[in-house]
């Protein structure tokens, strides 16, 4: 049957040179977990250097030049190699040997549907909603393609059980969201407020995607200075109740103020406001990410002849400023943590007008000289 087959193929292609099969190969890969960027919400700090939970990765060798995929497989801890077997180091079978990049991704939310053939550009244009990262341990892991290497021989080997000549990849995955942990508020010494609640906390001037492929942030949401847009299910928002505790917090409650100063701290005091946020590099107060504290129930002091209208009052975070005062940039796999006592206000940052812009204001004054007027005595 078999000669029969081929003697057919033969009389129907007779000017056909007949494809010469695709050569494959083996490639050792490694892979380095970067720190863990955790759940959000109300939940104990993550203290540097925690390592990232892998649930699965979705690995991709392709032609760089045609950006053809090659290979793909899918990997967890009941597949072999298993996630354990690519951390310290592991072999892959059957690459095609024109597969000169890697693209690996960890994590990767359950509502996607990644293509397994095709051209790895099918990935990469791919985006990851915000909304997705707030499950503990789930948190979605990324890096930049890695060229395939050949070990030329020399030295300690990349990975342990290599020979010269063969192929190689060490990849390291990183979180690919910014954390954000707020342990509390609290008044400024010689404020005239003597009480105040916590309403809630709003993310706004975040990126809602991200890039599969460069990791680049992608929508930014901005919910401006419109009072009613600061609610759950707030229309025309992402406010929902879905949303809740991943891009806001209601209180069913609000938090009231105690303690001198008058403060008020996540409960328990030991665990801190979490919020996982992509990328953002803008250096300016209106390009940054924006936090929106509600706040109600303000009183002023006896004496103090200050009044607050009823209502709410908003407090405006605009990005943060670094020990030099310089704002910061939310970089990935990287924890921005905010103390109480970093976190002080008084009644001059507080708006009925949430989330008004900073604008900067050219100056120039100019000191009018004094003018002499001769006068006479009116007796």
């Amino acid at each position: 049957m078999c000669t029969l087959a081929v003697t057919l193929a033969s009389c129907d292609n007779e000017n056909e040179v007949p494809e010469a099969p695709q050569k494959t190969g083996n490639v050792f890969m490694k892979l380095n977990l970067g720190q863990k960027a955790d759940t959000r919400v109300n939940e104990a700090p993550l203290a540097t250097g925690t390592t990232a939970t892998v649930n699965s990765l979705h690995v991709y060798f392709y032609k760089d030049s045609d950006k053809s995929i090659q290979k793909y497989l899918k990997v967890d801890n009941t597949t072999t190699p298993s996630i354990t077997d690519l951390t310290t180091g592991a072999q892959i079978a059957d690459v095609p040997a024109v597969a000169d990049k890697v693209l690996v991704r960890g994590n990767v939310p359950t509502s996607m549907s990644l293509p397994t053939s095709g051209l790895i550009t099918g990935v990469e244009n791919m985006e990851v909603e915000v909304t997705t990262q707030n499950d503990k341990g789930n948190i979605l892991l990324e890096h930049l393609a890695a060229s395939i290497l050949t070990y030329a021989g020399g030295g300690a080997t990349p990975i342990g059980g290599m020979q010269n000549g063969d192929k190689y990849a060490e990849i390291e995955l990183k979180p690919a969201v910014a954390r954000i942990e707020v342990e509390g508020l609290q008044v400024a010494n010689g404020t005239a407020i003597s009480s105040f609640s916590l309403d809630g906390i709003y993310l706004t001037n975040f990126y809602q995607k991200m890039k599969m492929g460069d990791g680049s942030s992608v929508t930014k949401i901005q919910y401006g200075a419109d009072q009613a847009k600061y609610d759950e299910n707030a229309v025309g928002t992402l406010y929902t109740t879905a949303n809740k505790e991943k891009l806001f917090e209601k209180f069913v409650s609000p938090l009231g103020a105690s303690g001198n100063p008058l403060a008020v701290v996540c409960t328990p005091s030991t665990n801190r406001w979490a919020y996982h946020v992509f990328a953002n590099d803008a250096t300016t107060a209106n390009d940054q990410l924006q936090l929106v504290f509600k706040l109600s129930n303000l009183q002023a002091s006896a004496g103090s002849g200050l009044a607050f209208p009823a209502g709410h009052q908003f407090l405006t975070v605009r990005g943060f400023k670094d020990n030099a005062g310089n704002i910061v940039k939310l970089e990935k796999g990287k924890i921005y943590t905010i103390s109480k006592t970093d976190f002080t206000f008084d009644e001059s940052k507080l708006s009925t007008v949430p989330n008004t812009n900073a604008v900067g204001v050219w100056l120039k004054v100019t000191v009018k000289p004094w003018t002499v007027v001769a006068v006479k005595p009116n007796l």
